[in-house]
């Protein structure tokens, strides 16, 4: 592969990572309601969400969403409620007190993990982003475009990661902080679902991108 298309690759990864939206506000209210660990799983379901979508333009499904505005309607739609959804979840959920280990009303990691997949999968223009971007990076004198494009996916999937566990360790060290107060706790958690939500519905209501 070309070493320049990598590195000029990564460099457009690090910025759409490192732009705040739903993984962030996933990724920091799995933190501070769970710990590091709930934290891990959610940034690896985004990873994964991530490679499902590459996988998804090497086999041009990524084509069929972008050329179908029915498709594209219908998980657009169902993106949107998925994180409106999420959003009253993270509004009524009990966050885990500061020194106390508390797990009777809080999800499984397995279940962080498969939301976190979710919440990327069920986001249209993700699925877009990849179809529309990793082919600008491909060398056809290199051959291969299909593995080419894996490459690409796995790197941003990567790079991602990274930025998420950055933020995740910031959280980490001003949860004691906020969970040391039940309004500022509670005041976190209305403010995260009140954007959570708005994200769902500016993706509800956006127009289909063109690429």
């Amino acid at each position: 592969m070309n070493l320049d298309a990598m590195l000029a690759f990564a460099v457009v990864s690090l910025v759409i990572a490192i732009s705040p939206g739903a993984s962030w506000l996933y990724v920091i209210t799995s933190t501070i309601q769970q710990g590091r660990g709930a934290g891990v799983m959610a940034i690896a379901g985004n990873a994964t969400g991530i490679l499902c979508h590459t996988t998804f333009a090497v086999v041009g499904l990524s084509a069929l969403l972008y050329y179908s505005a029915s498709l594209y309607t219908v998980i657009k739609w169902l993106g949107a409620v998925y994180l409106m959804y999420l959003a009253f979840q993270i509004i009524r959920s009990k966050t885990r007190k500061a020194g106390i280990n508390e797990t009777a009303s809080h999800r499984s990691l397995g279940k962080i993990y498969r939301q976190g997949v979710l919440i990327n999968l069920l986001n249209p223009k993700v699925s877009l982003l990849m179809f529309a971007l990793l082919p600008q990076f491909v060398d056809p004198e290199a051959g291969n475009a299909a593995g080419q494009i894996a490459v690409f996916g796995i790197q941003h999937a990567l790079i991602a990661s990274c930025v998420l566990t950055a933020i995740m360790g910031t959280v980490s060290r001003a949860t004691s902080w906020l969970l040391a107060s039940p309004k500022r706790e509670q005041g976190f958690r209305w403010m995260c679902g009140s954007v959570l939500f708005g994200l769902g519905a500016y993706l509800a209501l956006g127009e289909r991108p063109t690429v």
